[in-house]
């Protein structure tokens, strides 16, 4: 009896040995099937149609960029690419669509700045680091629109009014670059105003016209056609050099009348392609090729002339989202604006 006992114990160490060899066997082919699993896809990808998320409505600014894009996308990347609209919470519902997606770079975002309000705002919890940035390469740049008959004629006439306390400003959305750059402005020149919100920069400049509000603020690219048809003026914009309109002129930059003004310029609403945090990169650097690709085009480079749009040159866009969410979310939660510290999701204040 003891032998035989002792034949089912070895018997029975035998198999749990063998069992669990063959399950770190079983693991280690595991793991390097995943590595050659996502190689093989980086070098098949893509596999299928893609699709371009953009977290706002039809014939907006950032549609419009994103449909420039998708011709040129579809070109070089050899599949169907396709522009669908997700608009809702500034954008926050795209976001949580393109993270409930698979990380294979089939699904792209077209993401915008307001990534960067979000930690304090409180309408998602994602970050940027829920996504990795294909590319920055293109901004509107902030500037103070007026009617053509208003009393405010200079941009210093604009600081006199903040520092009187009676100014309205519209704006697109409270947290958004526009809001942003009057708490800027207010800031630095120790002013006031009350704060209407319009939907669009576009909308806001309307409202400046119809007389609303005493001026507006919005991105150059928003109110370009305003400008060119003199329905509209624009006393300064927030960077540090001038901004040259086709068929309107140069608006002086803001840096010409309060020098302080510098260490935040420029401002404005940048955009550029996310895919979800995990994506192969392999997948995220041919994504990045092309788009780089698109932005040297003749249709894009024309595109964004006539737009009024920059093209700006980032060569780290992970890097450079992380320190503009870091600079605005806390910006914002300083001066009473924002809904809940940054830190709540894992962003810290800048050093």
């Amino acid at each position: 009896m003891k032998k035989f006992i002792s034949l089912l114990l070895f018997i029975l160490l035998v198999f749990v040995s063998v069992a669990c060899g063959g399950a770190n066997e079983e693991g280690e082919a595991s793991t390097s099937d995943s590595g050659e699993n996502s190689e093989n896809a980086a070098e098949g990808y893509p596999d299928g149609p893609i699709e371009i998320i953009v977290g706002f409505g039809e014939g907006g600014g950032t549609d419009t960029m994103a449909r420039m894009l998708q011709p040129i996308f579809q070109e070089e990347l050899g599949v169907n690419v396709a522009v669908r609209n997700m608009p809702g919470a500034s954008s926050a519902l795209a976001l949580e669509h393109v993270a409930e997606q698979p990380a294979d770079g089939q699904t792209i975002l077209f993401q915008t700045d307001l990534l960067r309000v979000f930690p304090t705002m409180g309408m998602t919890d994602l970050t940027y680091k829920d996504f990795e940035q294909v590319g920055v390469g293109t901004m509107g740049i902030a500037n103070f629109v007026v009617s053509p008959d208003s009393e405010l004629e200079t941009f210093d006439d604009i600081v006199s009014l903040l520092q009187e306390g009676d100014a309205t400003i519209g704006v697109a959305g409270v947290g958004d670059p526009w809001h942003l750059t009057a708490e800027i402005v207010n800031s630095v020149v120790e002013g006031e105003s009350e704060i209407i919100t319009y939907e669009s920069g576009s909308n806001a400049a309307m409202a400046t016209l119809r007389g609303e509000v005493d001026f507006s603020i919005s991105g150059v690219n928003e109110v370009v056609d305003l400008l060119q048809s003199g329905e509209a003026e624009s006393l300064a914009v927030m960077d540090k050099e001038g901004f040259e309109v086709p068929d309107y002129g140069t608006i002086p930059p803001v840096t010409d009348f309060v020098e302080e003004l510098e260490a935040y310029a420029p401002e404005g609403t940048w955009w550029g392609p996310a895919v979800k945090a995990g994506t192969p990169e392999p997948i995220v650097e041919k994504l990045r090729e092309v788009y780089n690709k698109a932005l040297q085009s003749e249709e894009f480079k024309k595109f964004a002339e006539e737009g009024a749009i920059v093209m700006i040159d980032v060569d780290d866009p992970q890097e450079y989202t992380k320190e503009t969410t870091e600079i605005t979310s806390w910006l914002l939660w300083d001066i009473g604006t924002g809904k809940r510290s940054p830190e709540e999701v894992g962003i810290q204040r800048p050093e």
